[in-house]
């Protein structure tokens, strides 16, 4: 999935090459799967927040609305570290009321691919808010479904790879405390 960097909306994704990214998103992978169970996918209540505690700043969650039948996509919960890595709040914001026009079909490209797919999806961009896009930025946006099938939320975890001092906390035991 590396080496996408330019991806246009649209584009074969490849799967999620958690050896080459930072263990956070290796650890958050490993988490989800153990609060899954024997289920596909967790649902957002089997999720224990203080388990993010080190990197809840870090966390995005989004809402899969569905309406007049197309799916739309709204940020629940948005990590401090973003909100002010963005320099604005986009909580309860659409995507398309939440980031940069030119990022929308992007963003909203790989939440479809999640919903459809019910696979992470990885992908790196330029931080998709007004006078922001010189941050580098990376994420990975992971299935979650109340149901353990349909995937209703996406949570994101993100990461600034050019700036050291916002690097996740080193990776937890994804077994330690699971349970």
């Amino acid at each position: 999935m590396l080496g996408l960097k330019n991806r246009r909306p649209g584009e074969i994704r490849a799967a999620v090459e958690f050896d080459r990214l930072h263990p956070w998103f290796t650890w958050v992978r490993d988490y989800l799967r153990a609060c899954a169970g024997s289920r596909k996918l967790p649902g957002r209540a089997d999720i224990d927040p203080m388990c993010f505690r080190p990197n809840l700043n870090l966390v995005n969650l989004v809402d899969v609305v569905h309406e007049d039948g197309r799916v739309r996509f709204r940020f629940r919960l948005v990590g401090t570290t973003q909100t002010e890595m963005a320099e604005r709040e986009i909580t309860g914001r659409f995507v398309e009321d939440a980031v940069l026009p030119a990022y929308v079909a992007r963003i909203n490209s790989n939440m479809r691919a999640v919903v459809e797919n019910g696979m992470p999806v990885y992908d790196r961009f330029p931080m998709p808010h007004p006078e922001r896009e010189f941050l580098d930025s990376e994420r990975v946006y992971f299935p979650l479904a109340s149901d353990g099938e349909t995937v209703d939320m996406i949570l994101i975890a993100c990461a600034y790879p050019s700036m050291p001092e916002m690097a996740p906390k080193a990776a937890i035991d994804p077994l330690a405390g699971f349970g």
